[in-house]
Order: C-alpha cells, then sequence, then structure tokens
C-alpha cells in the first residue's frame, strides 16, 4: 500500500481534521436519526415496548452480519472512495423517509426495512472509519482517539438536540436535514489522503479466511479478547437502554415529545465530550485497563440512578454522568485496539472491536425492550445496572484488566 509520509502526521494534522469533518457528519447525522427514529417508533406508531425493541434490533441487526465483512474489504479497498458512496447512500435513504413520513405512508413494516438499510450501511462506515484513523495519525494515538470520541459523541449529541425540532417545523424537513448532513461530509472526505491497496489485494476474490482473520487475531490476544469481552457487556446493557429505555422514560414519566427525547439523547454526549477533552489535553490515559473498568462501573451506576424515577433534570444528570463514565471506558477500549491492531488486519480486528458492542446490541434492545414491557422499565433499568456492576467487580478482582497499559 502507498501512502504520501508528508500527509501522516500526528493529531491535530490537516489530514486528521478533515478525518474528524467527515466523522462528525456521520455521527451528527446518525444522533439525528436515533431521536427520530425513536419519536417515529414511540410517538407517531404509538409502539408497544416490545415493538420499540425490536425495531431497534432492526437497525442494530446488520451489524451483527456485516461488520466482519466490512472489516475485511477495509483493508482492501481505498477507504475514501468507499466512504463517499456511502455517505451518499445513506443521504439517499433518508430523503427516502423523508418522503413517506411527509406523504403520509409511513408504517411499521417500512420503518424497519430503513432500518435495516441504515443498519447495513452503519456497518461498512464503522470499520472504514475506525481503519482510516492510523492512514491520518501515526503517533499520540490515545489524544488522536480522544479526539475522534470527541467529535463522535459531541455530533451525535448536537444532532440529537436538532432533532427536537421535529415538533415544531415536521419529521420530514428535520430528516431532510439529516440528508443533507450527509451530504456535507463528502466534500470532506474526498479530500483525505488515499490509501491505494496492491491490484492483486483488492482484486482477489475475498475469502472466508480473511473474515476470520481480525477475530483470530482477538482472540489470540489477552489484551485484545479481554477488552472485547467487556464489550458485549455494553452491547447487551448500555445500547439497549440508550436506545429503548430513554424513549419509554421520556413518554412514560416525563410527558413524551421529540424535544424531550433531544435533550436527554443529547446531555449523554456531554459528560463524554468534557472528559475527553481532558483526555486530549493530558495528552491520553495511561491505565488503560483501570479506566476502562472504573468508567463502565461509573456509567453502570448512574444508569442505576434513572432507576429511581428522578425528576426531568435528575434524569438529565445521571444521564451526562453515565456520558462521563462511557468516555473513560470507549477512550480506553479504542485505543488498546488501536495500538494491538496489526496493521495487515487493522479493519479486521477493529470491526471485531465494533462487533462486540454493535452485534450484540440487537440482542440488547430485545431483551431490554421485553423486560421493560414484561417487568416495567424502571425495574428494567435496575436489572441492567446491577448486572453491570457485579461484572466490573468480578472483573476488577479476578483477572488482570485493571493492569493493562
Amino acid at each position: 500500500m502507498t501512502r504520501d509520509p508528508a500527509q501522516a502526521k500526528a493529531p491535530l494534522s490537516r489530514s486528521y481534521l478533515l478525518f474528524l469533518a467527515g466523522m462528525g457528519s456521520w455521527f451528527g447525522a446518525w444522533g439525528l436519526q436515533n431521536v427520530m427514529f425513536q419519536w417515529l417508533v414511540v410517538e407517531q406508531l404509538s409502539a408497544s415496548a416490545e415493538r420499540v425493541g425490536t425495531a431497534q434490533m432492526a437497525i442494530l441487526l446488520p451489524n451483527l452480519m456485516f461488520l466482519l465483512l466490512g472489516g475485511a474489504i477495509a483493508d482492501r479497498i481505498d477507504r475514501v472512495r468507499a466512504l463517499v458512496r456511502l455517505h451518499l447512500a445513506a443521504s439517499f435513504s433518508c430523503a427516502g423517509l423523508a418522503a413517506l413520513v411527509f406523504y403520509g405512508w409511513l408504517s411499521y413494516p417500512l420503518l424497519i426495512g430503513y432500518a435495516l438499510l441504515m443498519g447495513t450501511l452503519q456497518s461498512f462506515v464503522i470499520p472504514a472509519r475506525d481503519a482510516q484513523l492510523s492512514d491520518v495519525v501515526d503517533s499520540g494515538m490515545s489524544r488522536a482517539v480522544a479526539g475522534l470520541t470527541m467529535v463522535q459523541h459531541g455530533g451525535q449529541g448536537i444532532g440529537a438536540l436538532g432533532a427536537g425540532l421535529a415538533n415544531l417545523v415536521g419529521a420530514p424537513l428535520v430528516l431532510g436535514l439529516q440528508s443533507l448532513i450527509l451530504l456535507a461530509g463528502t466534500l470532506a472526505t474526498r479530500r483525505l489522503p488515499r490509501v491505494e491497496r496492491p491490484p492483486r489485494e483488492s482484486r482477489a476474490p475475498l475469502r472466508l479466511v480473511e473474515l476470520r482473520a481480525g477475530l483470530v487475531e482477538v482472540m489470540g490476544s489477552q489484551v485484545l479478547r479481554a477488552v472485547m469481552l467487556l464489550n458485549v457487556s455494553v452491547g447487551l446493557v448500555f445500547v439497549g437502554s440508550y436506545l429503548v429505555i430513554l424513549p419509554l422514560l421520556v413518554r412514560e414519566f416525563y410527558g413524551g415529545g421529540a424535544a424531550r427525547m433531544g435533550i436527554l439523547a443529547a446531555v449523554l454526549p456531554i459528560g463524554s465530550i468534557i472528559i475527553n477533552l481532558g483526555i486530549l489535553v493530558r495528552g491520553g490515559i495511561e491505565r488503560k485497563g483501570l479506566s476502562l473498568l472504573l468508567g463502565q462501573g461509573f456509567a453502570g451506576l448512574c444508569l442505576g440512578g434513572l432507576a429511581f424515577g428522578l425528576p426531568f433534570w435528575g434524569a438529565a444528570l445521571s444521564t451526562v454522568g453515565w456520558g462521563v463514565g462511557a468516555a473513560f471506558a470507549i477512550n480506553a477500549s479504542r485505543t488498546l485496539f488501536q495500538e494491538h491492531a496489526s496493521e495487515a488486519n487493522r479493519g479486521r480486528v477493529l470491526s471485531v472491536y465494533s462487533l462486540a458492542i454493535l452485534g450484540t446490541a440487537p440482542a440488547g434492545a430485545l431483551l431490554t425492550g421485553f423486560l421493560a414491557g414484561r417487568v416495567g422499565t424502571l425495574e428494567t433499568l435496575a436489572i441492567h445496572s446491577s448486572a453491570m456492576t457485579a461484572l466490573i467487580l468480578a472483573t476488577l478482582l479476578f483477572t488482570q484488566v485493571r493492569r493493562f497499559r
């Protein structure tokens, strides 16, 4: 593979800033979509808790099916060209959903179809974006990951707040805005340095062994294997709670509405942004294993705080704390994967990182919706918090994860 050495620099280089712009576009649109999708299912279609969980499972399910394939492809192709095309496809999909809502044709099956389509695009974008970080940054990986995570969560937060406009201007206009944000991301992405793969590598048929290469490398590494297993708990507990429980809380306890859904979805990234800004200034995290465990444990406790039926401002503060814990956990786990992945299998190894979270998230969303429908929303939060706390305590006491650096 070839790359212009002048374009491979440390964080804050021009290439890195363009990378962040493209990342911010995708996750800004995704944050907007998270709230709009929840609002359309919960409010517009008045779906039950079980159907909310099923709908969220549909948007996550393609990750389980295609992330490893996306990682293998990311190691073989021009990532810039692929990401531009994926942005365009997602933009047109959002415009199509806007038309369905505008003409009154929205239905639960059509929304499920849209979810499967967008989830499929996401499963190819994520490994390509993650692998692309090493194309634009050669040193200071922990700081680079902090900046990436800050922009990712900041984009999601701004997008979530933007979705709150749906009550004022209507869903079609907000979905049209999402389409434009995705289009804007192509402008920054197409200016990134291109990493061309050798012709024989990019044209050779994709073999099953290539799909397994990332998983084999992860399972053979003590560090990567442990982080992957912890990420599984994130997909089962935190992703399901974020996508299913938060909109149900708003509907059942806080009067409903896209604005309140947007606020709760937006304040979680606030804690993450503050912490990642501190990590960026400080120069990274040294004791990554301990930060991962303490961050994930604190997020679990904040999740439990929501189970007490707090007033809306208290729920917002608890969600900010959830974001604080998530910031430490995500930065530490992501940096460990970036630093321990081999160059040849980088995209495939990083797709395993995402698969551990997003591949288990469909089951998490389905389980969370089922529990909320059977035992109640607050009770489900308490169950999730207790399970996460027990897991973190056991990992602290009986494994070497806390010693990872």
